[in-house]
């Protein structure tokens, strides 16, 4: 990977400040200690993770096959690719279809591409250095984080016309930079995360930059997500315990929303495809629970859980696959893959070994599946084919190796991609959210 050189002037205008106070500077001292640590805390959790899941140390998984969910995902990032992050856009109505594939060079540039290789597009050139983008709902736009020496801004790039070396950020700051976007379902808005004095501040832009943004909720860590009209968010803020918060709060309200429950042992929260159910993990008497409920009877479903516990609903239909830890002091949801049916409350086994992460197809048919490489079949009649051990083993010889796995939910049964050795990033950033990134890397 070639180094990168950016200009030393700011690539945006940035008023003079002030010098700061002595009570301001132990602030900012204290947020940047704080988000070092959940920095490291990725890393220690993939390090832990390492140990605990070689592939001759697991043991052969047992699964009772019943329904089986659904894929998708750019979690193919571990290949190694030139690209960091990469993401699929795919729309199809009477008169367009977009069916492309957004990346970011080893030189940090966001480059398009048909998913055979053909019609490459370089969206940016310069000295700003890229990172996470995201294709709109519509497929039409691509926001992006650039950063440089300057700081770090937003940006909505188009798929079309010539690249520009000085894109106009949306929203851009030296000290309270964006380190994480997600589009809203409508594509008019992007919701981002940037640091914030007091811990993580919750910003809404509009994406054609007919408005400033605004700082909607500050907390942290912040998860969230969208309702399908675009209307409401809901967050969870301060992860558990009395500074904690679950709300339902308005886009274009204050920030605040009246309380849904007292959050548990979970990250990013969830609302079924057809906004009918909520589900989140609430703190009950010994441990955790997971509650789903059902907004229009006010019908509750819950599942106790061991540990942190992380889920996704299929964008189809009311089931929501979860995994979570098995001890019950575990402070990660790697565990046991299961699917929940709304309506029924009947849980289903799909894969008993520890899962890292999955994801939903768009269609909802399919769970695509990260796990610990391992020697032999899977636990759901997979089958091995394809080239073992991808990525680039001779550069990451520290990294285990993971594999990729599909699951088919009707017809119950799953089968291995491909191993791959993920990227150092890919393992300590990516993973641990992997709940969140779900929302919005798709």
């Amino acid at each position: 990977m070639s180094e990168f050189d950016p200009r030393n002037e700011p690539w945006v205008a940035m008023p003079e400040k002030q010098r700061p106070s002595g009570c301001r500077i132990v602030l900012t001292l204290i947020v940047v200690l704080a988000l070092l640590m959940m920095s490291a805390s990725g890393a220690i959790w993939y390090f832990f993770f390492r140990d605990q899941l070689q592939p001759d140390e697991i043991e052969a998984p047992i699964v009772e096959a019943t329904a089986v969910p659904p894929e998708t995902t750019e979690a193919e990032e571990a290949e190694a690719t030139p690209s960091e992050v990469e993401a699929v856009a795919t729309v199809d109505n009477e008169t367009d279809s977009v069916n492309r594939i957004v990346y970011v060079t080893d030189r940090g540039q966001v480059v398009a591409v048909a998913p055979d290789g053909s019609d490459e597009r370089q969206l940016t050139t310069g000295s700003l250095r890229f990172k996470f983008p995201a294709w709109s709902p519509d497929g039409r736009s691509v926001a992006a984080i650039g950063v440089n020496r300057g700081g770090a801004g937003l940006f909505v790039l188009t798929d079309e016309g010539e690249p520009t070396s000085t894109p106009e950020p949306l929203y851009a700051d030296r000290e309270q930079g964006p380190f994480y976007l997600y589009w809203s379902p409508d594509s008019s808005q992007v919701s981002f995360l940037a640091s914030h004095p007091d811990g993580m501040g919750l910003h809404l832009v509009q994406a054609d930059g007919s408005a400033e943004s605004r700082l909607l909720t500050i907390g942290g860590p912040l998860y969230w997500q969208w309702t399908a009209n675009s209307e409401q968010i809901l967050i969870h803020s301060g992860f558990s315990g009395e500074a904690s918060r679950l709300e339902l709060i308005s886009a274009e309200g204050d920030g605040t929303g009246d309380p849904i429950a007292a959050p548990g042992f979970f990250q990013a929260p969830g609302i079924s495809a057809d906004g009918r159910y909520l589900a989140y993990a609430e703190v009950m008497t010994g441990n955790s629970s997971l509650v789903v409920i059902d907004t229009e009877s006010e019908a509750i479903v819950q599942e106790r859980h061991a540990g942190l516990v992380a889920m996704a609903w299929s964008p189809t239909a009311d089931q929501l696959a979860f995994t979570n830890g098995t001890d019950p002091d575990s402070t990660s949801f790697v565990g046991p893959l299961r699917l929940l049916d709304a309506a029924t409350g009947e849980v289903a086994l799909i894969s008993n070994e520890p899962i890292l992460a999955f994801f939903w197809s768009p269609d909802g048919r399919y769970l695509a599946v990260i796990s610990a490489s391992r020697s032999g079949d899977g636990d759901i009649n997979a089958s091995l084919f394809g080239k073992e051990g991808m990525g680039k083993p001779n550069q990451q010889q520290n990294l285990p190796q993971l594999r990729l796995l599909v699951y088919d939910v009707l017809t119950d049964e799953g089968r291995v991609l491909f191993n791959f050795v993920p990227t150092f990033t890919f393992a300590t950033q990516f993973l641990p959210f992997f709940d969140q990134y779900a929302l919005s890397a798709l």
